[in-house]
């Protein structure tokens, strides 16, 4: 017995289990690719994919800023293969960000850090929004890799990687200010022009779209000092954090951070843990809480979601690793440390499969849900009703639609949203009326396509979701089929 908890001591500072561990996630990664149809999110997923998927066709999508450039332009090859190419592309990027994270935990000196590939692994949320078009994976990504080069020394090369992140997210701009300060803390001058080489490189590269060199400024979706999902409360991502990390995680979370307050409070563990403390606690508690304040306040185009938190769980895996430390050193005995940290392993390993609020839910997180069902439905209702659809052109609202029907999102010629039905339509059209986005982002009343003379009514496709609200979708085509 005592061994084998010896082993389990000191197994976790080399690369192998960390190598294993990576290894693991991309095998359920990929399998899960193809066997669960799932978008993880049924707008922004897909729109992101819709972006990169149609880029070469529309050059402009190249440098669309919500759609986010840089994501666009390196996603764009994987997304020709369709949205399963998309969720590989995800996967193979988490893993990668895994590999970073505990190559950073090892710069850093921190003891175990293969374990920091673990707590990557067994949040929830990471192979759900990596098995999506999402630009979480990509952004965490970047950001753990510009770590990683400050602590080996490559200031250079580091500064360059993070100027760019603002094309992967918005918040980008956040992590390029804790970056400018940790420059100026060190007093490397001569690096604080090249925090803009992003900014500078697409301001030409998209000035013969948009005839402005501060068009990524300008452009900006999210630059508003109001939101129009409205605003929440102080405690939405303190509390909810949960659903991303896990009960354990969330508890060595908040341990970790109790360890860098204390660097942080002694001037002799400041200097020596600086990058750290600015890197990784600077760089997490700047994303996280400059989120709480925009979903307080309703800014920025703020939502609330959680998922944004992905973008930052490199920065929680290495704090979790310091609090998981911090935990099994407060134990009073060899012995008892060393059961400590089996006892620990093994909770964070089997909560997300466990019955619980906060766990894996295999049917909702990694398959289609009921309206994309609907919609799969009423593609092979049409494929058999009307052989030559493939020749039609298309009006709907739900970003789905696009991906199962095979159309051009942006082509106007063949996708038109709702609204547009007050130009004549076009010979053999169909249009597709949901009961979500129809409703609520374009605000076309069922009511007016049905008084429409110009369009009839040929089925209606209704299910209940898993909430069992009746949830509805109503195809009509134009009287000259």
């Amino acid at each position: 017995m005592s061994k084998s908890i010896e082993k389990a001591e000191t197994i976790f500072d080399g690369r192998y289990v960390g190598w294993l561990i990576i290894g693991i996630f991309l095998c359920a990664g990929v399998a899960l690719a193809f066997i669960a149809n799932g978008t993880c999110d049924e707008g922004d997923s897909v729109m992101h994919y819709q972006y990169a998927r149609w880029a070469p066709f529309h050059s402009k999508l190249f440098f669309d800023h919500w759609a986010k450039p840089l994501y666009v332009l390196i996603a764009s090859p994987a997304a020709q293969f369709g949205f399963h190419g998309m969720k590989l592309f995800n996967i193979l990027v988490s893993a990668c960000a895994i590999f970073f994270t505990l190559s950073a935990a090892q710069r850093l000196n921190i003891k175990r850090f293969s374990l920091a590939s673990l707590f990557m692994i067994m949040s929830p949320a990471l192979i759900v929004h990596s098995l999506s078009g999402l630009t979480e994976p990509l952004f965490a990504l970047v950001l753990i890799i510009s770590v990683w080069l400050y602590l080996k020394d490559k200031i250079f090369w580091s500064i360059i990687i993070i100027s760019f992140l603002p094309f992967v997210r918005s918040e980008g701009l956040m992590m390029c200010g804790v970056f400018t300060v940790l420059l100026i803390f060190e007093k490397k001058w001569k690096m604080l022009p090249l925090i803009l080489f992003g900014h500078f490189v697409y301001g030409v590269a998209g000035y013969p779209i948009y005839h402005n060199l501060l068009w990524t400024f300008t452009q900006i979706p999210y630059a508003s000092m109001h939101s129009a999902y409205g605003h929440g409360e102080w405690d939405h991502f303190f509390i909810n954090t949960l659903c991303i990390t896990g009960v354990p995680l969330y508890i060595l979370l908040g341990i970790g951070m109790l360890t860098g307050l204390r660097k942080l409070l002694n001037r002799n563990l400041f200097f020596e843990n600086r990058r750290e403390l600015l890197l990784v606690y600077g760089c997490f508690c700047t994303y996280f809480f400059g989120h709480v304040i925009f979903w307080k306040f309703g800014i920025f185009n703020s939502f609330g979601m959680l998922r944004v938190l992905v973008g930052i769980l490199p920065l929680m895996a290495i704090i979790e690793l310091r609090g998981f430390n911090s935990l099994i050193n407060w134990m009073p005995s060899p012995f008892s440390r060393k059961l400590a940290l089996i006892g620990i392993i093994i909770y964070v390993i089997i909560f997300p499969f466990s019955p619980n609020p906060y766990s894996w839910n295999y049917k909702q997180n990694f398959f289609l849900n009921t309206s994309q069902e609907l919609l799969v439905e009423m593609r092979n209702y049409i494929q058999i009703s009307y052989p030559d659809y493939k020749k039609c052109n298309y009006y709907y609202d739900a970003n789905y639609t696009s991906v199962v029907m095979g159309v051009d999102f942006f082509d106007p010629k063949v996708s038109r949203r709702t609204y547009e039905t007050w130009e004549s339509p076009p010979s053999k059209s169909f249009l597709i009326w949901d009961d979500w986005y129809s409703v609520v982002d374009i605000g076309t009343k069922l009511e007016t396509v049905m008084n429409d003379s110009r369009f009839e009514l040929v089925k209606e496709f209704s299910k209940k979701d898993p909430w069992n609200t009746e949830r509805k979708i109503f195809l009509f085509k134009t009287k000259d089929f």
